[in-house]
């Protein structure tokens, strides 16, 4: 499964993802990056605890297309 765009709230942060047509949340995306179904995703966690997925390969996420 590969990350095609993202979803950005008002603070910069990635909020969802779109897959294949369908949208999941970070954290859904979280669970599908540590079982290995998305492939190249770097999780990172903010100073909450939070788990994200903050680059695939060398790009970040922000870096995608964005969707509303």
């Amino acid at each position: 499964m590969d990350i095609r765009e993202v979803k950005v709230n008002a603070a910069g942060e990635v909020t969802d993802v779109m897959i294949n047509g369908n949208t999941y949340s970070m954290e859904k995306a979280v669970q599908f990056a540590k079982s290995g179904i998305i492939e190249g995703a770097k999780i990172s966690a903010r100073e909450n605890g939070e788990h994200y997925i903050s680059h695939l390969g060398d790009m970040e996420l922000t870096q995608l297309p964005k969707f509303v």
